[in-house]
């Protein structure tokens, strides 16, 4: 007998009169991420060989992979080899331009040789759609680590402005969403030095209270793709719900986030892009977990918002009309693997790059002097 994923049925193979029979568990979402684990030095392996980030890599695999789970059918080795082959592709060519960007420094960084600095959008937007793993531009408010001795970019981080219709619902007795953030972007690169994330954290809610009045920031952690939020659990961050119904959507077999299929075809409804799009469509079957959405409070009153058993939300489905209520994509969880230690001067972008951001070598800092770009 062989039931749907969906009714949660295990599979039972036919019996024979020497065997009993065979109950076979549906594969998981976490038995996925135990077979890329197991493949993991392989793939680090890989990413230095293509001079592309490991981790960038390795969450792209978890990403794309679920696509090819089915009720009765889960990535071979074969299957696995092929991912690696295909995702390395396309993250050679958006990160080819930044290589000497991911190298390790001749010269250790510490957390002192750090300042926090804002950062144009331009070179923003390098870093969320070539080097971050989501790969797609998230407007907001951009601020960085600059290691000031060589100029070197460090880390970088994004918020943006607060959307998350049903978590305000929850959240508007207590505080004005207005005074709300959402990090959605967070980036260093693995020869960061330890720590890196609460350092950059502490900086950045001291800039938001100092600059917006914030007081309140959401992040999103998918579990799906290994992330335990250690980092944000280090930094006093808390769950503030867990939003169920998360599924992996796909365009011509390359993973694609829900603003994504609203900016470019109006929605994120499964059955209207089905009809759309066709054979090109797919979306994940896999079970998968529920996101974490967690909050800290940047000032006291902000503290009554925090629920004291997180809330439970289904994400919503989202139409161009309403493209602004949209789900933040998650942010970057800081790695605790160690950092790629390939030693190599640090080179400026490649003179072939496009003219409109070769030209924009230069971030501002709070500061307002000039920096220059990794």
């Amino acid at each position: 007998m062989v039931a749907s994923r969906e009714s949660h049925i295990p599979i039972i193979s036919e019996p024979t009169d020497q065997e009993p029979a065979e109950i076979k568990q549906p594969s998981s979402i976490d038995d996925l991420i135990a077979l890329v684990r197991a493949h993991e030095d392989n793939i680090f392996s890989y990413a230095r060989e293509r001079a592309i980030d490991p981790l960038t890599l390795r969450t792209q695999l978890l990403l794309h992979l679920p696509r090819l789970v089915t009720a009765d059918d889960f990535p071979g080795e074969c299957d696995i080899q092929r991912e690696i082959r295909a995702v390395s592709d396309l993250l050679e060519k958006s990160q080819r331009p930044y290589a000497q960007w991911l190298k390790q420094p001749e010269k250790a960084i510490a957390l002192g040789d750090l300042e926090f600095i804002s950062l144009d959008a331009d070179i923003a937007k390098i870093y969320h759609e070539s080097l971050h793993y989501v790969g797609s531009y998230r407007p907001g408010h951009h601020f960085a680590f600059r290691d000031k001795n060589s100029g070197r970019i460090v880390c970088v981080g994004s918020v943006a402005s607060f959307d998350l219709k049903h978590a305000e619902e929850k959240i508007a007795p207590h505080i004005d969403s207005r005074s709300v953030f959402v990090l959605s972007r967070f980036f260093a690169f693995r020869w960061a030095p330890q720590n890196t994330f609460s350092h950059f954290h502490g900086k950045l809610r001291l800039q938001l209270m100092k600059e917006f009045d914030t007081k309140l920031m959401f992040s999103f952690i998918n579990p799906n793709l290994g992330f335990n939020a250690s980092s944000h659990t280090g930094a006093h961050w808390t769950v503030f719900a867990h939003e169920a119904g998360t599924r992996y959507m796909y365009l011509d077999g390359r993973y694609r986030t829900m603003r994504f299929f609203v900016k470019n075809y109006g929605t994120s409804d499964a059955a209207r892009l089905q009809a759309k799009l066709g054979h090109s469509f797919r979306v994940s079957t896999i079970d998968l977990h529920p996101m974490k959405l967690l909050a800290i409070p940047l000032q006291r009153r902000a503290r009554k918002a925090i629920p004291a058993v997180p809330y439970l939300f289904q994400r919503p489905e989202l139409h161009g009309s309403n493209s602004a209520k949209s789900i933040m994509a998650p942010a970057e969880q800081f790695p605790s693997e160690p950092p790629i230690t390939t030693s190599s001067a640090f080179a400026a972008p490649p003179a072939d790059l496009d003219s409109t951001i070769a030209k924009r070598r230069m971030v501002t800092a709070v500061s307002t002097r000039p920096l220059p770009t990794n």
